[in-house]
């Protein structure tokens, strides 16, 4: 079958043909329908998110359980499925037995550790295994872990109060699923992008958002302050991963209020750090998911609280990786899924 590949450090990925996997003991065997395109994969590609190649990669992935490995109960051939995506941890440390596996040091990862969604098939531990409702498609289904990763940190990190009015810097999918994160917490939501966002701002709207600010159209504190009425900014989350965005962020939250670290950078960015100290704000990081979080959010897509198909604007070929790659750095659209190819 064909997988895209990190070789090795320092080269680019590699479309190559390797053999299919069959499940060991306590394993399942996943045949790939779709895998999104995360901006850690982009980052995997340019060297700047460390991983232990040769590995295929890609994390973000649904489909069909096609085999079970031996001593595997609980799960059938047929059922539909996404995959979470901590394969294993120490289980010693502090944060595993606290249930924060995304912290433990030793945690080895799908896609980054151990071979992942852009392929035809992949293995894994049975209780990586999360069936997925009738009523939430392969494709919505490819975006389960950007969505826990979001889960995670508005429902677990920022943890906003109903009323709460909340700020999203950033509209592309991360943004616009920890934005409907927060919505289904209760908060009222404005989100920010710029000028090249238009395409993702249609995305939002189709979602429901009528709260979008163009921060090169329109002066973002006074926008905000506008549609906020007398309330304050109570959170920001930061999802454009821009040195901009977050200084914006300090500048729009009220004193003693929070942001929410979520867009990855991929090297040093400069902000106004002296804004947070003066305000007396609290700057929180979230990292990848947590067990709780994948259930979550399955629960929000199966209520249809967090809709993710919307985000999904390009499904493409795997062959075609490299041109949707391109295209997932322009920014222009939603998330893009690959398929495998036929075999």
């Amino acid at each position: 079958m064909k997988a895209l590949r990190k070789v090795a450090v320092g080269q680019d990925l590699q479309l190559v043909e390797v053999p299919a996997p069959r499940p060991g003991p306590g394993e399942v065997l996943l045949r790939v329908h779709a895998t999104g395109i995360c901006g850690t994969d982009l980052h995997i590609q340019d060297d700047e998110y460390t991983v232990a190649p040769p590995v295929t990669i890609g994390h973000e992935t649904a489909g069909v359980v096609v085999a079970l490995g031996a001593g595997v109960t609980g799960h059938a051939v047929g059922e539909r499925a996404t995959a979470k995506t901590t394969i294993s941890t120490c289980g010693r440390c502090r944060h595993c037995r606290e249930g924060w596996t995304n912290l433990c040091a030793e945690r080895r990862f799908l896609g980054g550790h151990v071979d992942g969604g852009f392929a035809s098939y992949l293995t894994l531990p049975a209780d990586n295994i999360l069936p997925l409702p009738d009523n939430v498609s392969f494709e919505a289904a490819a975006l389960t872990e950007p969505l826990a990763c979001c889960v995670h940190a508005v429902y677990e990190v920022a943890r906003p109060n109903p009323g709460d009015l909340v700020v999203v810097s950033g509209p592309g999918p991360i943004g616009l699923l920890c934005a409907q994160a927060a919505r289904a917490a209760g908060a009222d939501v404005i989100v920010l992008g710029t000028s090249r966002d238009a395409g993702r701002f249609a995305i939002a709207r189709t979602l429901d958002f009528e709260h979008l600010v163009d921060v090169q159209e329109e002066d973002p504190l006074e926008a905000v302050q506008r549609l906020g009425g007398e309330r304050e900014v109570e959170l920001a989350i930061e999802c454009a991963g821009a040195g901009p965005s977050l200084d914006q962020c300090f500048k729009l939250v009220r004193r003693a209020g929070t942001i929410l670290q979520v867009g990855v950078y991929g090297k040093p960015v400069t902000a106004n750090i002296d804004l947070m100290w003066i305000k007396e704000q609290r700057l929180v990081g979230s990292f990848s998911s947590t067990p709780t979080s994948w259930q979550l959010s399955v629960d929000l897509m199966a209520s249809g609280q967090v809709r993710t198909e919307p985000l999904a604007t390009s499904t493409r070929p795997l062959s075609e990786w490299r041109e949707a790659f391109v295209a997932a750095r322009q920014k222009a659209e939603g998330k893009i899924l690959l398929i495998p190819d036929e075999e």
